[in-house]
């Protein structure tokens, strides 16, 4: 039992990415939004989901609402584009925990190669952009409710 505990402790401090011992709930919360992260690697738009609540909602730079329906054809449609990813990083950059619903801010830089959706022409892009999201507490665990883009993305067409 307390090798667990250790364990457990490291585990936390390893995912804070900053040596100090988390909180449960934020480590679940850290712990899935990296199976979101490998969900995008691996392209597959419904472990992006997976961890969303009934009413999960995605707002895109435009101000754009997709229900997770309209957001998995969407990203269906994106990810078909995408001939290769070559990097991406996820940085969380804040975790705040109030009782049952926790605000996040998260970085991400992403690289690939796609194929462009109105020419169809191949296109190297690096695109950086910010993501504020809301978790609940449920009784399946912390789930996200609610995605939104901070900001427009910066997106980087290299030559």
């Amino acid at each position: 039992m307390k090798a667990a505990a250790v364990v457990l402790c490291l585990l936390s401090g390893l995912l804070a990415g900053c040596g100090h011992p988390i909180q449960p709930a934020e480590a679940q919360i850290r712990g899935r939004i990296l199976s979101i992260r490998d969900a995008i690697r691996l392209r597959q738009p419904e472990g992006i989901v997976r961890w969303g609540t009934a009413d999960w909602s995605f707002t895109g730079p435009d101000g754009q609402v997709f229900d997770r329906a309209a957001y998995l054809v969407r990203t269906r449609a994106l990810f078909a584009r995408i001939e290769t990813l070559d990097s991406l990083e996820t940085v969380i950059d804040r975790v705040e925990v109030r009782g049952d619903s926790a605000d996040i801010e998260l970085s991400q830089a992403m690289e690939r190669h796609e194929r462009d959706a109105a020419s169809g022409e191949r296109v190297h892009l690096r695109l950086r952009y910010r993501e504020r999201q809301l978790w609940v507490k449920t009784d399946d665990g912390w789930r996200v409710r609610r995605v939104a883009f901070i900001g427009s993305p910066e997106r980087v067409i290299v030559r």
